[in-house]
């Protein structure tokens, strides 16, 4: 039966790409299709923000890597003179009890796991951008390969949301437990897509299910040898990867698999938003097949394909910024 739900929904997201669904529509469970023109200009790029503070690296390791900067919204300040402190190793006890009012997002940057930075114009435009929208918004850094390959960055985005669910961090920064989404482009889409469909086995807390919504621009889905084929990502890309993957080939890479979310998805993985261009150097089927898989597993796809080549985070004009928002906003209230 599932098998042949997952079939329609690939042929679904196929019909999408081709522009035979030009406009948004709803299914069963919320999720949506939408094929759109996006406009050149990076919306949170071009806006000014009044009172927006910015906690500037704040720990959640002992790497000069493990930081993050915490972006708030204008009318909230810090609880405490001080910011939380070095996250320890997660306890498996029960979850803390929602100590705030707010909607979190931790955001993840891109840079084919090897370079990037959450200081970037780019990156700290779209976190100032969501607290300007309400949400109190953790832009992380993690180590880069091929210094620190896989699994040294999914460890460290694992951490820094174990740091973000912390009672301490919920309390100062005033953040609802229960209203906390991930959001990722390009490699920061595909560690964002991996603690998402992973978050069921974190032993952190005992519901396992800490991550209500997910937004992933442009994330490789699918690291393993298909991803080589003829119409998978670039030669230049592929040393990318298996770099990232710690590999000399895709023909004995174990950690392909473990690194792809396209494999690992569940039926308790959060509602996604998928942001994907036409014709980007990450092919437009990796983000294809996975909304396919989520929703076999009936989890909520917002799916939009951007005509064009923008990646990433260049997607987000003003009508995809505005999409974004309003997924969030639906997710986490």
């Amino acid at each position: 039966m599932k098998s042949g739900r997952r079939t329609l929904s690939a042929l679904a997201a196929a019909a999408v790409v081709l522009g035979v669904v030009a406009s948004c529509s709803a299914g069963p469970t919320g999720d949506e299709n939408a094929t759109v023109t996006a406009d050149p200009v990076i919306y949170p790029l071009s806006l000014r923000y009044h009172g927006i503070d910015v906690v500037s690296d704040v720990p959640y390791g002992s790497d000069r890597l493990q930081q993050l900067d915490v972006c708030l919204p204008a009318d909230s300040a810090p609880r405490t003179t001080s910011t939380p402190t070095v996250a320890p190793t997660a306890s498996p006890s029960a979850a803390p009890a929602s100590s705030g009012s707010r909607p979190a997002v931790m955001m993840v940057h891109g840079g084919s796991w090897s370079h990037g930075d959450k200081a970037t114009a780019a990156y700290r435009s779209v976190c100032k951008y969501l607290a300007s929208e309400g949400f109190v918004t953790f832009n992380v850094d993690y180590r880069l390969a091929p210094t620190d390959p896989f699994p040294a960055g999914l460890d460290d985005v694992r951490r820094a949301l174990d740091w973000v669910y912390r009672p301490a961090t919920l309390d100062t920064y005033d953040v609802d437990v229960d209203r906390i989404g991930v959001f990722g482009g390009s490699a920061g889409g595909n560690l964002a897509a991996m603690l998402a469909v992973e978050d069921h086995d974190s032993p952190a807390y005992a519901d396992g299910d800490r991550i209500r919504a997910v937004v992933d621009l442009s994330g490789p889905t699918d690291l393993t040898k298909r991803s080589t084929e003829a119409d998978g990502v670039s030669a230049a890309f592929q040393r990318k990867q298996l770099l990232y993957l710690g590999c000399s080939s895709y023909d004995a890479c174990p950690a392909a698999r473990l690194a792809s979310p396209e494999y690992h998805v569940t039926s308790e993985t959060a509602p996604f938003f998928i942001g994907h261009s036409t014709n980007e150097f990450i092919p437009l089927w990796e983000s294809q097949h996975f909304a396919a898989t989520l929703r076999a597993e009936d989890v909520p796809v917002t799916f939009v394909a951007v005509q064009g080549s923008a990646h990433s985070i260049a997607q987000l004009d003003e009508a995809m910024s505005k999409r974004v928002v309003t997924f969030l906003r639906r997710h986490l209230g």
